[in-house]
């Protein structure tokens, strides 16, 4: 009687959910190779112009071969990526910061070109470090500056990308005012770890990184440009609706096969065991992917 029965790909309960199940799966591939589905992003590059960076040396300002110069270096290579890989580029503004923080671009602008000539203008100023006043790090300034200026832009996702050499205090009604505003804090520290910027990229879910200065461009224009400009979350729901089609699939090869088959369970518990499995996964499955890394459509950012 059991090889008389009708073959699995003859009921709709396998054919449907195995169009879908190819579907998802076609979804999930496209959505990874072309990029679908990129946020729009806003993003502050905030750059340390303390002492430290350039050895105290007021003369070394800028100068080859010091932190300051590498870190003007890898923003610049984060511009160039941005204009050439993004069909949408990122909004970018450049602060710097000592003890005070002074603007190195005027706006938020997505040109290369332009963000490349404001910033060499602005670090050509000859009064620029007395404004800035190397004598100090302040990063809960820097922080808070970003934050107002990223509040005056709608409809992006927005980044601080915050690169310096000294651990300093981070207060915490800045970190709030960035949690509030939807601003996520990112950090490169070069040199020792910094716990007070990394607690504040974790309470605002953004990427902290500790590394020697030579890394400083690749981490900018690879790790953090990549990081800001991800589409992960598609391709990831598109799998894991995929998998939920894959259950409804197995409804009945888990019936016939194993159940019935194998474990010679009575046609109508096997029945609802396989069916109980195909909708616990369709449950379970939203909601992982509504935790982590949550739904795209829900939220871009």
């Amino acid at each position: 009687m059991y090889r008389q029965r009708r073959p699995l790909w003859s009921y709709p309960l396998f054919q449907i959910p195995l169009i879908l199940l190819t579907l998802c799966f076609l979804l999930a591939l496209l959505f990874a190779l072309l990029g679908w589905g990129r946020p729009s992003v806003a993003v502050v590059l905030s750059l340390d112009l303390s002492g430290s960076t350039f050895g105290n040396n007021p003369l070394q300002f800028n100068q080859p071969q010091t932190v300051m110069a590498q870190q003007v270096a890898a923003a610049k290579l984060y511009f160039q990526r941005n204009q050439r890989e993004l069909v949408n580029p990122n909004a970018i503004m450049i602060h710097g910061f000592g003890r005070h923080v002074v603007f190195l671009t005027p706006s938020f602008e997505t040109n290369a070109d332009v963000l490349l000539t404001q910033l060499e203008q602005a670090l050509n100023r000859s009064d620029l470090l007395a404004q800035v006043d190397p004598s100090a790090t302040n990063l809960s300034g820097g922080i808070a500056t970003a934050t107002q200026q990223l509040q005056q832009v709608a409809n992006r996702c927005r980044e601080i990308l915050l690169i310096t050499d000294g651990d300093a205090a981070v207060d915490a009604a800045v970190v709030r005012t960035a949690q509030a505003q939807g601003v996520k804090i990112n950090a490169i520290v070069v040199g020792d770890h910094a716990p007070p910027l990394a607690a504040a990229t974790e309470a605002t879910g953004g990427q902290y990184r500790s590394a020697a200065a030579a890394l400083l461009e690749e981490l900018v224009s690879r790790t953090f440009f990549e990081g800001f400009n991800t589409n992960a979350r598609w391709p990831i729901f598109w799998l894991g609706l995929a998998v939920v089609c894959l259950m409804w699939v197995l409804v009945l090869p888990l019936d016939r096969w194993l159940l019935q088959g194998l474990l010679r369970l009575p046609m109508n518990l096997s029945g609802q065991i396989a069916l109980l499995n195909a909708f616990f996964w369709s449950v379970a499955i939203p909601m992982l992917l509504w935790r982590f890394p949550g739904w795209p459509f829900l939220s871009a950012c």
